[in-house]
Order: C-alpha cells, then structure tokens, then sequence
C-alpha cells in the first residue's frame, strides 16, 4: 500500500538525519585520511628537526625544562625513527584523545544519548576534529606543545569521570587528573602550574572537592613524576637540579620568559575578512541549530542544506579541489569562536532561563574551566596568548556546548550537534589548508614537494621541494666525503640549522638545539656545552655560517678553550636552501673538522680545572 503524505514526511525526515550522520562521518574520515597524507611531507629546519633531535636521543642532556623528549622517546624507538610514522601516530593519538573527551562530555550533559551510541560516537568523532587545528602550522611532529594539549585532553576526561564518591569510573577519573597534571609538567611547566589552580578551581565550584581523592590524584602525579625522574637522572635530587639549572640557563637567552613576563593579559586583532568569517559562520549555525530544534520539517531542510554547504567547505580542499589560503592571518585560530558563539547563543535562546537552570554545578565548573583551557596551553610562552591559545580551540568549542546540555537532555537526541560538527569541520580544514599551503619555513605548499629523500640516523624517507632535498643531500654528502661517520659530535655555529645536524645523523651536544638569534645565545650555548664532556667537545665537528642570520661566534670555541683557528680544518662548504630557517636568501654553510682532537681534550680539561678554582 501506498504510505500516506505524514508517513512519508516521516520517512524523509528519518532518512535525513541519517544522511546527516553520515556526512558528519565522512567528513572526520576525509579531514584525518588528509592530514595522514601529509605525513612524509616536508621538514623544518628549525623548530620542528629540534623536536626530533631532542626525542631521538634525549639522555644526553642534563639540563632541559621540558621533558618531551623523554615521553616520546619510547614511540620514536618503537617506530625505527620513521619521522612519517611518528607524525602519524601523535595525529591518531591526540585526535583519539579528542574523540574520547567529546563523547564522555556529551554523555555527561546528557546521559539518555547514550542510547544512540553509534551516531553519538559519529558526531562525537565530527565535533573532535577540531583538535586538528592544533595543526594548522603544519608541524606534524611531536613536540612539548602536543604533550600540553594531550595532557590537557587527559586531564579534562578526568575532570568529567570524577565524582566525590568512590567507585570505578570516580577513581579512574582522579587517576586520569593525576596523570595529566603529570604529562603537563613534562612538556610545559608553565601549563601544569596554570592547570594546577585551574583543576583546583573547578573542583570546588563544582562540588567534586574531596581531600582524600585529590589526595589520590596528587600521589598518582607524584609517584609518575618520581618515577620519570629515577628514568631520567638516576635520583629525584639530580632531576630537581636539572629543573633548577634550566631555569637558571633560559634567564641567560632573555627569550622572554620570566615570570613578570608571562603573567600577562594579550590582546587580538580581527581583520575584517576575518570578522566576515566569524559573523557567516555564527549565522549559518545558528539558523542550523534552530532548524533542527523547531517542530517544522521544512527548517530541517534548511538545517540539512546548510549542513551540506559545510561538508562541501570540507571535502573539496580534502580532495583537491581547492588550493586557495583564505588568508586569516595570525589570529586565524579564532575562526572558531563562529561555532562557538552560535552554540551558545543557540543554548540561550532556545532553552531560556529556566532550561539552563538545569545544568548543575559540575558541568558549569567544567565548562568554565574549558573556557579558559587554551590560556592555559599557552602559558608560559613568549607568543600572544591568543594566538598560541587557538592551538587549543577545541575546548572552546566544548564550553559552547555546555550550553546545548538542556536541549540535548530535553530530547534525548544527537541531532543538534550535527550542523555544529560539520561547520567546525569545514573551519578545521579552512585553518590545516592554511598550513599544507604556507608550511612553517617552507617555501612551497606540500602538496607540490616531489623528492623523497631518506634522512637522519635511520634514514627515514620524507617527500621534500627540490630545493631542501638538494641542500639536505648536498650537505649530507660534503659531510660523508670529509670522513664524518653518524653519532659523532657536532657543534652547530649557525644558530639554525638543526635539520642538519639530524639529516647527518650528527649527534648535537650541550643542548639538542645550539639557539641562535638572541641576545643571551652566546652565553647559553657556553653555559650548556661547559657541561658536555671535553671528550666530546674535543672530537666535535663545527657547522659555521659566517655572518648568518641566526650566527654565534666563533668565541664559543674559545671559551672552551677550542682553538678554532688552528685546531680545524675546512673540509665541505655548501648553500643553504632558500627558506631555509624561514629566510629568502641563500647562505654559504661550512663543515670543519677537528685537527688536533689530543690537543684539544688537554685545553678543555685545563680550562674546566681553572673554573673549577
């Protein structure tokens, strides 16, 4: 028999929520397949080679006041060094832990949806890939900031698990607050102090307060950390020296981080096609939203066909279609407050006064801390807050949605979120197409690089431009020629260069990056190589570029009581690439090697016996 017009209403409306569900998957499939991709593309000499010089092999230096690369080390040794693989296992790793908060945060505003597991996973999943936005400079690596964001994703599930009385799931969840507080003290302590008063706050606001379970998560991070600093320096003291040098030695770059520096209120600026952005974006979602609210099918049409315009935004970047940057500028990370506004507007008004009265105390203390989540990631750098902050948008965007928590319990349905997941979609891929296009100090987008070439001590392959694989494989063979074998000592003079010291398998001493550019350089790199072993010092290899950019002096070696002019023998020069180091021009770099290496092991050592004095 034929159905009748409302069944057929029905049946259309039915399919149409699930057409949506679908899109919504698909779009999480596109965007992570997407940045999985782009995984063996590309390397930064600077930053990112830093990363992995400091996770390859991270106990030869005894000062440091991140300990990234002691956590990552284990995955880095698990991979064979494979930089694609590592790149690919910190994305799955961090957009697991999204998908994992989002869905527990949900579930928490609304347990009824836990009916709907399978759509609510989908949307869950959807509303995480805004955890990818931390990847919009096209850094794919490891790195301490991926440790702070991770910590904090660990941190707030916890938050959300935990409960003043003692079960299974409460005690998991202060364990889990233990655990992140510990990961946020190894890759930042900045951000563990902030997350510290941050986690203390919301407990007591939202009544989940008790001593004897913070109590619990507190030993959890103490006996980690007591644990790490037995791995990682023998002793608790000797890991505690290691912090209070640190702090010491970075006074010396005056990079900009000290403690009046850092407690400190940053401002943005929008341009106007940035506003532009933002004021579409709430618009569209917010009409979104209240079309799948209202008792009308004719709205859900709306809400359907703007959600469809969403996933358009999304996939044709992902497959190609479209190369353009749209050009947001530094602050671009904030094209999330679009969604983010519209949410909670959404929550104002469609549930009034009363429905939000509703909410209770826990789920406002953590939606007030997800609020403040990203100042939180970003403390302790010298880069503006709200910049650095964005890397953290997503919880942003889940402190909108504490205020869809009434709606959401109202109707026991998924459906609300699923234009808000598609929108965030479409600005995660507006942002990381931003990244693939004008990597960080690359010339030319990824996508273009067509070289592969294997690097670094396990001769990892990456797919570079032509000019960075020319330079890489230029260098690496001036080097081999010259007699340099992998694991030898080197000492990096261009203050930039660190790609280098990994692509040749050179093991950089004092610190994993010699620093270059700042006022205090000179001093650290002293300061840091009077503690590498003269042994070491007196085999090492220098890399010189005279009058370059990022260049520290030759006086370096003569404070170790090196004497460069007649103990090292010129044996390969070559040009940088351009870009190289985030600068246009191209620079003659030059490889030394040490002449008197018995010699100069005599002069360190006599040189350490006088300061001893």
């Amino acid at each position: 028999s034929r159905m009748t017009f409302r069944e057929t209403s029905q049946h259309l409306t039915g399919a149409l929520q699930y057409a949506l569900i679908a899109l919504c998957a698909l779009g999480t499939l596109l965007v992570l397949g997407w940045l999985l991709k782009y995984s063996p593309y590309g390397i930064d000499f600077t930053d990112e080679s830093f990363y992995l010089v400091w996770i390859s092999n991270p106990f030869i230096y005894d000062v440091s006041i991140t300990q990234y690369g002691f956590i990552y080390h284990p995955l880095y040794t698990l991979l064979g060094g494979d930089i694609a693989a590592l790149r690919q296992v910190n994305i799955v790793i961090t957009f697991g832990l999204a998908w994992v908060l989002t869905y527990t945060f949900l579930t928490s505003l609304a347990p009824k949806l836990e009916e709907h597991s399978v759509p609510l996973h989908a949307v869950a999943a959807g509303l995480a890939t805004s955890v990818f936005i931390f990847f919009d400079s096209g850094l794919l690596t490891p790195s301490y900031n991926s440790l702070a964001l991770q910590s904090l994703l660990v941190t707030a599930i916890g938050l959300i698990l935990a409960e003043r009385h003692i079960d299974r799931t409460s005690v998991i969840g202060w364990i889990l607050i233990g655990v992140g507080g510990w990961l946020a003290f190894m890759a930042k302590p900045s951000t563990a102090l902030a997350l510290s008063v941050g986690v203390f706050v919301c407990l007591l606001f939202s009544r989940k307060f008790s001593i004897r379970l913070l109590s619990l998560a507190a030993a959890s991070a103490f006996l980690l950390l007591v644990a790490s600093a037995q791995l990682i320096d023998g002793s608790l003291l000797r890991f505690i020296e290691r912090l209070e040098l640190s702090i010491e030695f970075s006074k010396y770059l005056s990079g900009g981080h000290t403690l009046s520096q850092i407690v400190r209120i940053d401002e943005f600026q929008l341009g106007e096609r940035s506003k532009l952005a933002i004021l579409l974006l709430f618009a569209a979602v917010f009409v979104a939203i209240w079309s799948m609210w209202v008792e009308n099918k004719k709205w859900r049409y709306v809400g359907g066909a703007i959600s469809f315009v969403f996933f358009a935004l999304t996939a044709l970047p992902v497959v190609g279609q479209i190369h353009r940057v749209a050009g947001f500028g530094q602050f671009q990370d904030l094209l999330i407050f679009g969604p983010v506004f519209a949410t909670a507007l959404a929550g104002l008004v469609l549930g009034r006064k009363e429905a939000l009265a509703t909410n209770t105390a826990s789920q406002w203390a953590i939606g007030g801390l997800f609020l403040v989540m990203p100042h939180i990631y970003a403390f302790g750098t010298n880069g503006n807050y709200w910049q650095a902050g964005g890397a953290a948008a997503i919880f942003w965007l889940l402190a909108g949605l504490t205020f869809l928590g009434p709606l959401f319990r109202k109707r026991a349905s998924w459906l609300l979120a699923v234009p808000i997941a598609l929108g965030v979609q479409a600005v995660t891929v507006t942002l990381l197409q931003a990244g693939f296009e004008q990597p960080y100090r690359q010339t030319q987008p990824l996508r273009l690089n067509a070289s592969v070439l294997e690097i670094g001590p396990q001769r990892s392959p990456l797919v570079l431009s032509e000019g960075y694989a020319e330079y890489i494989a230029g260098a690496a063979k001036a080097a081999r020629e010259a007699g340099f074998q992998p694991a030898s000592p080197m000492i990096d003079l261009s203050g930039q260069s660190l790609g280098i010291l990994y692509a040749m398998g050179a093991e950089s001493i004092g610190q994993a990056w010699t620093i270059g550019g700042y006022p205090g350089s000179l001093k650290l790199a002293q300061a840091m190589l009077a503690r590498a072993p003269c042994e070491k010092i007196a085999r090492a290899w220098v890399l010189l570029e005279e009058d370059g950019p990022r260049s520290i002096s030759t006086k370096l070696m003569d404070s170790l009581g090196m004497d460069f002019l007649g103990g090292y023998e010129r044996v390969g020069a070559w040009q940088t690439a351009e870009g190289a180091g985030g600068y246009a021009a191209r620079r003659t770099q030059e490889l030394y090697k040490p002449i008197k290496p018995q010699e100069a092991l005599t002069s360190c050592q006599t040189v350490r016996a006088k300061a001893v004095k």
